[in-house]
C-alpha cells in the first residue's frame, strides 16, 4: 500500500487525494512516505535552509537565483529572509 501511495504521490497526486482514498489522515500518510524516503513538495525550508538562503543573498544573489539554489521559489525565499531580518535589495541591487 505504502509503495502505491508513493507512485502516486510520485506521479503529481496530492497527499490530500492519496491519503483520503486509503482512509488515512494526510499527516500520517506524509509521515509514513517521509520515513520510507519520499520527498514530500511544499514544505517550508528548514532553519538550516533558511540560513543559507541567507548566505546567498547576502553574498549578492537574487530571490530567484537562490530559490533555484535550493528548491523553493522567490517569494519564498523572500518571506523566509524578511523573517530573518535581512534587508532586501530593490530591484536593481540597491538597498531599499
Amino acid at each position: 500500500m505504502l509503495d502505491e501511495a508513493g507512485r502516486r504521490y510520485g506521479n503529481g497526486e496530492t497527499l490530500r487525494q492519496v491519503a483520503h482514498e486509503l482512509g488515512v489522515s494526510r499527516s500520517r500518510l506524509a509521515d509514513r512516505l517521509r520515513e520510507h524516503g519520499v520527498v514530500i513538495r511544499r514544505q517550508a525550508p528548514s532553519p538550516e535552509q533558511a540560513l543559507e538562503m541567507a548566505r546567498h543573498y547576502e553574498q549578492g544573489e537574487s530571490l530567484a537565483r537562490v530559490g533555484a539554489r535550493l528548491g523553493f521559489n522567490a517569494g519564498t525565499v523572500r518571506t523566509h529572509l524578511l523573517r530573518a531580518g535581512v534587508s532586501l535589495r530593490d530591484s536593481h541591487g540597491r538597498e531599499r
